[in-house]
């Protein structure tokens, strides 16, 4: 169960996904602006939905998007 920080990355990035299509791309810059968080917890935050394979970046770790278990975690059960 993904932690309530954890949750609004999700939600943010599926949100893109829906709007634009997958895999929902936003820079690490626009997510830090957007959600209610500290940078740090925010960075933070990404690289443990990384680790947890629901979030991969660009090769340069400057943008974010969901993977596809990323977007089904924020799909209602």
């Amino acid at each position: 169960m993904p932690t309530p920080q954890e949750w609004k990355v999700l939600k943010l990035l599926a949100k893109e996904w829906e709007h634009s299509g997958p895999p929902g791309i936003l820079d690490i810059s626009d997510i830090v602006a957007a959600v209610d968080l500290a940078p740090s917890e925010t960075l933070q935050t990404l690289k443990t939905l990384f680790e947890d394979g629901l979030v991969d970046m660009n090769s340069l770790k400057t943008s974010a998007y969901l993977t596809p278990e990323g977007y089904e975690a924020t799909e209602p059960a």
